[in-house]
């Protein structure tokens, strides 16, 4: 026996002793025990007494007394324990721990673990190997010491780091002292990550469907599967159930989801469907399909969000198969639509392309020029337009003279196309062949100067576009895809006004535009640009749509006037104009301005009027606002002057709290005609226990534009 007199010991090395004991074993990595007494025990091991310090690797234990066993690697250790370990603080009453295998227990515990993400307390804590602990009538909270604010109680808690999953038995959540939620069984992530088990549950309120329920449960079947299950319920219509499972390979994934509800109210069935998959076959060959379905006309209407309710007219299905070659790109596309429309929102029905196959290619042939060749063949239906066939092959060939300060960009090409059209009793052929002409050149001049002691550079950038398109009759051919593009400065540089490629406008006209830009020298911010461009036309534009062509003595279009740019700080502007002078009319202007001095700081303000296409005359204005003491206010109101009426409304308050947080937001818009829905969102987020109620983040980034998260979800 090894004894030392009571004096404090700066070091006794045990793995001494065990590498005699074991030295056919595998080597245990060295104890280290420092106390103010230590008794060593050749076979067996050591006992200390007082200020007692044992080291193995990264644990350490402190204990006014402790015990070690060399042949079970065992510690006991009491009255006051203390055991650090790769960040995690744990303190107690007694130790009964076996340091390799990480297993033991702690009793009367407090604990800090993962780097201090968790903590809590207990009445007896469980060592379930690495990262693995198990509470008896413990706590658990993600907030940090000294702050009490939530706790998640439990009979039985378990916490595996390992695998991010929380699992609290008849268990129940304090907030600030009050019970808020109580289950028999719950599991929660300990971080953002992904774990099996139900999710918090969702609850909102609205006028169209009442109180709206959503008891989420998510099942983590592998790390490249997975599958939620989601069953609804609406007060005023009933129990809606639904379920999504998504997938990924290494050479596929997608998502397959489904709803299904019998309706209180309108007594029929209804229901919605998604499946969406990519599909990489081969190097060069892929598939991807995207295929929707709801039950009826009404259903985003009655079941969906604001952003599904204004952007969803059509809902796609289609398979694609895509092709690469060396040096040309091909698909062949089958597509539908289902056309979602009632008596207030009328949306004409579009073709269905059965199939659609396209190649495009840009050889090399000749040396600095670009040469593209594109053709489409596609077999279209309609229920009630004129079907058929038509193919197109559209050769270009441009020839780009560039330096630093100018272009010259010369192009021709030949669009021909052939139709075959079902008719009664045969098929009519019909046939164009267009050529196109466009000449682009522009030129760049820069000059430094300085304003109030800041170097800028200023640009002037004058360019002409002309374009030569002879005339072609098309009155005899359908419209299968072609429509009229918006008059902008991007498609007043473009060659025909029209999209798709059943009309190419014939033209003979000219567009002057002129910019002028001022960047800061050093941080190359924009300050300020100015853009003036008009189009000239030489002789009268006769193929349209449907309405008469532009007469002859019409020479000049709108004038587009575009200006704007971060004029101070954080502060954006931008004005654009479209202006009539032969009527000195506008047709169209808009006006946005932005602030963002910071984070979570932002005012917008926006006005739009168009009496182009759909006489429309608007208000934008949102914003994002710290308010003091960890609350941010929120809002979001986008008035039409011309009805007279709010399109879409919104008011809201956001709070961190640190460890927790909360968001409390109204929202009412208008859904169609003159009805509107208006929703009721709250959500108490608690770190990463995740939240309870109705979440509105979605809603805030796709309406408040420079919206950031002041909660940010734990990771």
């Amino acid at each position: 026996m090894i004894a030392l007199p009571p004096l404090r010991l700066s070091a006794l090395t045990l793995a001494l002793l065990a590498a005699h004991l074991h030295a056919e074993e595998a080597e245990q990595p060295p104890i280290q025990v420092e106390a103010d007494q230590v008794q060593g025990h050749a076979q067996h091991g050591a006992e200390a007494q007082g200020n007692v310090i044992i080291t193995q690797e990264e644990t350490e234990v402190r204990a006014d007394w402790a015990k070690y066993d060399v042949a079970t690697d065992h510690v006991t250790a009491g009255d006051h324990v203390e055991m650090r370990r790769e960040g995690d603080l744990l303190t107690g009453r007694s130790l009964d721990y076996f340091l390799q295998a990480r297993r033991g227990t702690l009793t009367d515990p407090d604990y800090q673990i993962a780097q201090g993400l968790g903590r809590g307390d207990a009445v007896s804590l469980l060592f379930d190997g690495p990262d693995r602990y198990q509470l008896d009538q413990g706590r658990f909270t993600t907030c940090p010491v000294d702050n009490d604010d939530w706790y998640i109680h439990a009979s039985t808690l378990s916490l595996d780091y390992a695998s991010n999953t929380g699992m609290a038995q008849n268990g129940w959540v304090e907030f600030y002292g009050m019970p808020i939620l109580y289950s028999p069984w719950m599991n929660f992530p300990l971080s953002g990550n992904r774990q099996t088990g139900f999710l918090v549950p969702t609850i909102s309120l609205d006028s169209r469907n009442g109180l709206d329920l959503t008891t989420p449960f998510y099942w983590n079947i592998a790390p490249n599967y997975d599958a939620t299950l989601y069953p609804r319920y609406l007060a005023k219509r009933g129990v809606m159930l639904g379920g999504e499972i998504r997938y990924l390979q290494p050479s596929y994934a997608g998502v397959l989801r489904g709803d299904y509800l019998n309706d209180n109210e309108t007594h029929e069935s209804r229901y919605g469907l998604l499946f969406q998959h990519r599909h990489q076959i081969t190097d060069r060959l892929s598939l991807s399909v995207n295929a929707q379905k709801v039950s009826d006309d009404d259903y985003f209407n009655d079941f969906g969000n604001q952003a599904e309710i204004a952007s969803i007219d059509n809902l796609p299905r289609e398979a694609t198969f895509n092709y690469t070659g060396d040096g040309w790109y091909g698909y062949a596309r089958w597509q539908r639509f289902q056309t979602i429309q009632n008596s207030d929102h009328t949306v004409e029905v579009p073709y269905a392309r059965l199939p659609q196959l396209y190649f495009g290619t840009a050889p090399a042939w000749i040396p600095g020029a670009k040469i593209n060749i594109n053709a489409e063949y596609a077999d279209f239906r309609h229920p009630t337009k004129t079907e058929g066939e038509r193919a197109w092959v559209y050769p270009t060939i441009a020839y780009p003279i560039q330096n630093a300060y100018s272009f010259l960009i010369p192009k021709v090409g030949v669009h021909a196309t052939q139709y075959q059209l079902d008719e009664t009793s045969d098929t009519e052929t019909e046939s164009r062949v267009v050529p196109l002409f466009s000449l682009d050149s522009g030129l760049v001049f820069e000059r430094d100067d300085t304003f109030r002691g800041l170097a800028y550079t200023q640009t002037l950038e004058p360019r002409a576009y002309y374009v030569y398109v002879p005339y072609r009759d098309q009155s005899m051919l359908p419209n299968f895809d072609s429509g009229q593009t918006d008059f902008s400065l991007a498609q007043i540089f473009t060659e025909n006004q029209f999209s798709g490629n059943d009309r190419i406008n014939d033209a003979n006209q000219l567009t002057l535009a002129v910019t002028s830009r001022f960047y800061e020298s050093e941080t190359g911010i924009e300050r300020f640009y100015a853009t003036l461009a008009q189009r000239f036309y030489f002789t009268e534009q006769r193929v349209t749509l449907s309405s008469p062509g532009r007469p002859a003595d019409v020479t000049k279009s709108d004038m587009l006037v575009s200006v704007g740019g971060q004029i101070w700080r954080n502060f954006t502007a931008s004005y654009s104009l479209q202006y009539n002078w032969q009527d000195t009319r506008s047709g169209r202007s808009e006006v946005s301005l932005s602030w963002q001095p910071g984070e979570a700081r932002v005012l917008n303000a926006r006005y739009l009027m168009n009496r182009v296409t759909d006489d429309t005359e608007q208000i934008d204005a949102s914003f994002q606002w710290p308010l003091g003491a960890g609350w941010y206010g929120v809002g979001r109101m986008n008035y039409s002057l011309k009805d007279n009426q709010s399109l879409d409304s919104l008011l809201g308050a956001e709070y961190n709290a640190g460890c927790w947080g909360l968001r409390l937001a109204v929202q009412r818009y208008l859904t169609s005609g003159d009805r509107y829905n208006t929703t009721y969102f709250a959500m108490l987020q608690l770190g990463a226990l995740g939240g309870l109620g109705s979440n509105p983040l979605g809603t805030l980034r796709n309406i408040i534009p420079g919206y950031t998260d002041p909660y940010p979800p734990a990771q």
